[in-house]
């Protein structure tokens, strides 16, 4: 018969376990695959980084170990603590048809796949390496009629999970929001899950019965750069107005549905409302 473990040697393991430092930087998209006309990546750092951030500590390489020269732009994006960074592909090899882009071509092409390295200054230790797989361009604008959410139960904290069927930019988590029955938002958390393809909300109190509206602002993009509004590769996109966001009506349910499921068909259903500021 094996022995048992002991509950000192189980207890070791856990304290072990839980002692395993976390990577110093998450990069996003968190997925496995990116398009080949990816716009931005987002680095979110365990500490605060010294601005403006260097460029130099990031190197895009192909799948022989050479790096992509001019993919990425010299300009990034900090937040106001300096832990997330955004740093943009160069968007005129992004673009069909402007001058870099006839030129030297996009930087990412299908089929390939590329390892972003990134080097975090503070933290001393090795670089984080986060490899993707290229797939066909997003050229589509984002469709939130698509996206199934997954309803909580009423009286609960359950977390009210979105299905959004492709990634978005992972700054995108703070552009959804939660109204409730008084059009009032819900205090919550948020997260994203599944490669960024999933949102997840955790209020801070228990639902209460009545219908809801899932809320995005206008500025919500996926990661190739198209909003609600217009597809980034969308002729003239820089004359369409972006000022109106999308609503998806539900309802906290006294039993909760299948995951992935729609609440009710109402829950299917997309309407326009009109989301300002931030979020």
């Amino acid at each position: 018969m094996r022995p048992l473990i002991s509950l000192a040697v189980l207890a070791g393991l856990c304290a072990a376990a839980a002692t395993v430092p976390a990577a110093p930087v998450e990069i996003h998209p968190a997925g496995p695959a990116v398009p080949e006309n990816l716009l931005r990546i987002e680095l979110r750092f365990a500490r605060p980084q010294r601005l403006p951030f260097d460029i130099r500590h990031l190197k895009l390489l192909d799948a022989s170990g050479q790096e992509l020269d001019g993919a990425l732009l010299d300009l990034t994006l900090p937040n106001a603590d300096g832990r997330r960074i955004t740093v943009l592909m160069d968007p005129g090899r992004v673009k069909s048809g402007v001058g870099p882009n006839l030129a030297a071509g996009r930087a990412l092409r299908a089929g390939e796949s590329v390892r972003l390295v990134v080097d975090d200054p503070a933290s001393g230790g090795p670089p984080v390496v986060k490899a993707w797989r290229v797939t066909a361009p997003l050229s589509q604008p984002i469709d939130p009629g698509a996206w199934r959410l997954s309803a909580p139960r009423a009286g609960s904290r359950d977390a009210l999970v979105v299905d959004l069927r492709q990634p978005i930019s992972s700054s995108g988590e703070r552009l959804i929001a939660v109204l409730d029955a008084a059009g009032r938002r819900v205090a919550g958390s948020t997260a994203l899950a599944r490669g960024d393809a999933q949102w997840r909300f955790t209020p801070a109190q228990p639902w209460q019965p009545g219908l809801h509206q899932l809320v995005t602002h206008p500025d919500l993009e996926d990661p190739a750069g198209n909003r609600r509004c217009a597809a980034f590769e969308q002729v003239r996109e820089s004359e369409i107005r972006c000022d109106v966001g999308a609503s998806l009506p539900f309802e906290p349910s006294a039993r909760a549905p299948a995951a992935g499921a729609c609440a009710d068909q109402s829950s299917c259903r997309t309407a326009s409302t009109t989301v300002r500021g931030r979020l």
